[in-house]
C-alpha cells in the first residue's frame, strides 16, 4: 500500500501569501517585534513553531514560552478567519486538488494524509475555507513537532494507525523547497506544486517531479504510480 501525504499551503490551498502575512503580524504581536516579513528559506525549520522559536531567540534572546506560542496560534487563526472570509472557496483551492483527494481518498491500494508546517486550528480553518475534504485524513502539523521531518514521520505513523498497515512506499506532494528537503532526508519520493519560477525553486532544489496543479488528474496519477523515479 503507498502512502501519499499532503502539504496544505501552495500545496492544496492557494494560501501562502495570506497566510505568511497573517502569520507575520501574529508573530510580532505577540513577541513585540517589528520590520519586514522575512524570507522563510533563511530558518533552520520552516514550520510555524520553528520560526516563531528562531525569532524570539534572535530579537530577544530567550526561548519561545508555550503561552506565546499558544498566543500566535490564537491570533494566527482570528487574522485568517477574517483574511478568507469573503472569498469564493474554489478561489482558496490548488485547481484540481478537490478532485484529486477525493479520488485517492477511495483508491483500494493508496492512502492519503496531510502534514502541514502550519499549526492544526490555522491549517484546519484553511482547509474548510477551501471547501477541500479532509476530516477523515490523518494529519499531522506544527502544533504536533517542530522539523518538517518529524511532522512527515508523525503523518505516516497516523495514517498506518487508521489503516492497520504497513506501507510499502511514501510520496511527499509540497511546493516548498522545504518539503522537497524533507522528502531528500527522509528518503520519500517527492512532487512538487509550482510553477514559473517556483517550478524553477523547486528543481534547483532537487525536485524531478513538478507540476502545477492536479489536472487532469489522470496525469497527477500516473505520476503518483511511477515507481521510475
Amino acid at each position: 500500500m503507498q502512502l501519499v501525504v499532503f502539504d496544505i499551503d501552495g500545496t492544496l490551498t492557494d494560501t501562502n501569501v495570506v497566510d505568511g502575512q497573517c502569520y507575520w503580524r501574529a508573530v510580532c504581536e505577540v513577541l513585540g517585534i517589528f520590520g519586514e516579513q522575512p524570507d522563510w528559506t533563511e530558518f533552520r525549520n520552516v514550520t510555524d513553531a520553528g520560526i516563531a522559536t528562531e525569532l524570539c531567540i534572535r530579537h530577544l534572546g530567550r526561548e519561545l514560552s508555550a503561552e506565546e506560542m499558544d498566543a500566535i496560534g490564537s491570533r494566527l487563526a482570528a487574522f485568517l478567519e477574517l483574511a478568507l472570509a469573503s472569498e469564493d472557496p474554489v478561489a482558496h483551492q490548488i485547481p484540481g486538488a478537490t478532485e484529486i483527494l477525493s479520488i485517492l481518498h477511495n483508491a483500494p491500494d493508496i492512502a492519503v494524509a496531510l502534514a502541514t508546517g502550519g499549526l492544526r486550528p490555522s491549517a484546519e480553518l484553511k482547509l474548510r475555507r477551501a471547501a477541500l475534504p479532509f476530516t477523515a485524513l490523518p494529519l499531522a502539523s506544527s502544533t504536533d513537532a517542530v522539523a518538517r521531518e518529524e511532522i512527515l514521520l508523525i503523518a505516516a505513523g497516523r495514517a498506518t494507525q487508521k489503516h492497520a498497515r504497513q506501507f510499502t512506499s511514501f510520496i511527499y506532494v509540497g511546493d516548498g523547497v522545504w518539503d522537497a528537503r524533507a522528502a531528500r532526508t527522509l528518503v520519500w519520493r517527492f512532487i512538487g506544486i509550482g510553477s514559473g519560477q517556483q517550478a524553477e525553486r523547486l528543481r534547483q532544489a532537487g525536485a524531478a517531479l513538478v507540476v502545477p496543479d492536479y489536472r487532469p488528474p489522470e496525469a497527477f496519477l500516473r505520476l503518483l504510480m511511477n515507481d521510475s523515479e
